[in-house]
């Protein structure tokens, strides 16, 4: 029997589950009320957690972005917007919205608001995913999670369950609008209740174009349910560049590819007038090209193939975006020998179009062995150009790290789920979001010039990444072989087509999360703090910075577990990010000419 297609897949769900999908939402729905799409079983863990009373009684309040609101969350007290955002900045913020029955909420903006909030918010209403298994080795408990951002236009009737549940509105702030305060006001109908939410948005004077903390995201080309750039024009705005333009180069066996049409292929992903993505995988991956060949040091097809393709880059103007990471996680010498064989075949070809291709690995520096699978390999450290290194590893390289960064080379980190989960940040549903948003941080602070991730889009099943699984109905995304599980590793988007929650347009981009947006939040704080740095100094920036993250251990190379703390408070990144960007207008109030673009890396810590 051939495979279900992903749109295959979700039409089927949504004519045989829609039903199914919504039952536990508060009861069952009436055809045409699937855009529900949110649980009420209460959740059994999360940063917001109170059990509620037995009071009828309804409730909206407002709250920063990274407070989720969970089925069994606590009416708040704030019922108004204040907030204040950088040009080019997105900034959300949450509506919980209570009630003892299911209902219809409705939210608009009053005819007295100003166009810059009115023309530039969207509105999503927050579905829940059902964990049933929580993430081994994390402690968290089986429940009803929010993360799923559900596109909304505002004067749409939502149903909304009993219980809490939550709205996201997010905010962007053009690049080139003037600084000042922009009033609305959020007119919240939520049953029979009706609450009026002042906005207020102060526009900061300074800004950017685009976030230049650079990044490589996995993604999968064939399971996105959508046109592929559009898929990338979305990650984009939220600082993850997917890892490898959907492209070969289509080599003959002697290595020579159609410069021509290659180029023509690649202009809609790397032009200034396409997606600009500041990383581009070179195609020379497992699966192409597609010869004995392909990882053969030696071999003169190699070289003509890397030579024409790197010409492809040199011609257009692409060299700076071009990286070529063609072994993952070398695990002995001979490994780490034929990569390094390899990454002098890549230069020796970039060099005869007069550039150096970046060589990314996936491994430590390591300058004496720390045991039997981690041996001594300087012999890599003039070939590798970007060390990648895993998160887990990276605190006991640092001072090694340093002075590879002195000699020009670049510190990527290359996180994923493991059995630390509990200590390190995470991209798993079942923690707190300031785990996505203390990369940006903890990026800063330890002077990292960019991020590699699996994946984005796993949407097959958990051990195989093969086939379909519902991610709005099934959150495990990620097992090991030994059964330790992970719900949303490498699932950081949603499909955007799903109709038992009322996304019925075929080819919509994906859908983002409350991770997603927080993710994107912390990049977004390393143009803050960059900035702040060059304006105010590095004692400044670090004592706002220590009052987020800390490290209370030696900095010392050697084998050694130890990382980073970091607060889990969401009102502490709010207020962190409020003083940085108060003290950077003050600073340009008081300079001679304004600045508008934060330098594109951290200065020297």
């Amino acid at each position: 029997m051939k495979p279900l297609s992903r749109a295959e897949f979700l039409r089927l769900v949504g004519t045989a589950s829609a039903g199914a999908a919504v039952f536990g939402l508060g009861g069952a729905l009436r055809p045409g009320e699937a855009d529900a799409a949110v649980g009420a079983e209460p959740a059994t863990s999360g940063e917001s957690l109170a059990l509620l009373g037995s009071s009828s009684a309804l409730s909206v309040w407002t709250t920063c972005e990274l407070d989720r609101v969970f089925p069994t969350t606590q009416p708040g007290t704030a019922q108004s917007v204040s907030i204040a955002a950088a040009g080019g900045e997105y900034q959300g913020v949450i509506i919980g919205l209570n009630g003892a029955t299911q209902r219809t909420a409705v939210v608009t903006w009053s005819s007295d608001s100003d166009p810059l909030l009115v023309g530039n918010s969207v509105l999503d209403q927050v579905a829940f995913v059902h964990i049933t298994h929580p993430t081994t080795d994390l402690g968290s408990k089986p429940g009803w999670y929010p993360d799923p951002l559900l596109p909304r236009a505002f004067g749409q009737q939502l149903t909304v369950p009993a219980q809490s549940s939550s709205l996201y509105v997010l905010f962007h702030v053009p690049y080139s609008t003037i600084a000042g305060t922009y009033t609305g006001t959020l007119q919240v109908a939520n049953g029979t209740e009706a609450v009026n939410l002042p906005v207020s948005l102060t526009v900061w004077s300074f800004g950017w174009q685009r976030l230049s903390v650079r990044t490589g995201f996995g993604i999968n080309f064939n399971d996105l349910g959508c046109d592929t750039t559009l898929a990338y024009d979305m990650l984009l705005q939220h600082g993850v560049c997917p890892l490898m333009p959907k492209l070969t180069a289509d080599s003959t066996a002697s290595g020579s590819i159609d410069q021509s049409r290659y180029a023509d292929g690649l202009d809609p992903y790397l032009s200034s007038s396409g997606l600009a993505m500041p990383t581009a995988r070179l195609p020379w991956v497992d699966w192409t090209p597609n010869y004995p060949w392909r990882f053969d040091a030696k071999s003169p097809d190699l070289l003509n193939y890397l030579t024409n393709v790197c010409r492809v880059y040199a011609d257009n103007g692409w060299q700076k975006q071009a990286i070529a990471y063609p072994i993952d996680e070398p695990l002995d010498t001979a490994t780490e020998r034929e990569a390094d064989a390899l990454a002098r075949t890549l230069h020796k070809a970039s060099a005869r179009s007069g550039f150096r291709c970046s060589f990314l690995l996936t491994d430590d520096p390591r300058p004496t062995s720390l045991g039997p699978l981690l041996p001594a390999n300087k012999f890599l450290w003039d070939d590798v150009d970007i060390w990648c290194v895993r998160y887990y590893y990276f605190f006991g390289r640092v001072p090694v790290l340093r002075a590879l960064q002195g000699k020009g080379k670049q510190v990527w980190w290359y996180p994923y789920y493991d059995s630390s989960v509990k200590e390190l940040p995470s991209f798993v549903i079942d923690k707190s979001l300031a785990d996505e948003r203390i990369w940006g941080w903890l990026m800063y602070r330890w002077n990292v010039n960019g991020m590699l991730y699996w994946g984005v889009n796993r949407w097959g099943d958990a051990l195989t990444g093969k086939g379909n699984r519902d991610p709005y109905q099934n959150p495990l995304s990620f097992e090991y072989p030994d059964g330790r599980a992970a719900n949303g590793e490498a699932c950081l988007i949603y499909p955007g087509y799903y109709p038992p929650y009322g996304l019925d347009q075929e080819g919509a981009a994906p859908v983002s999360s409350l991770r997603l947006e927080a993710l994107r939040d912390g990049f977004e704080d390393i143009e803050y703090l960059q900035l702040a740095t060059k304006l105010l100094g590095a004692s400044y920036v670090r004592s706002i910075v220590d009052g987020i993250t800390s490290f209370p251990y030696p900095v010392r190379y050697g084998h050694l577990f130890n990382f980073p703390k970091y607060t889990t408070s969401p009102s502490a990144y709010s207020a962190a990010r409020a003083r940085l960007g108060q003290a950077i207008d003050n600073a340009l109030a008081n300079a001679a000419a304004p600045v508008q673009e934060a330098p594109s890396q951290p200065a020297p810590r």
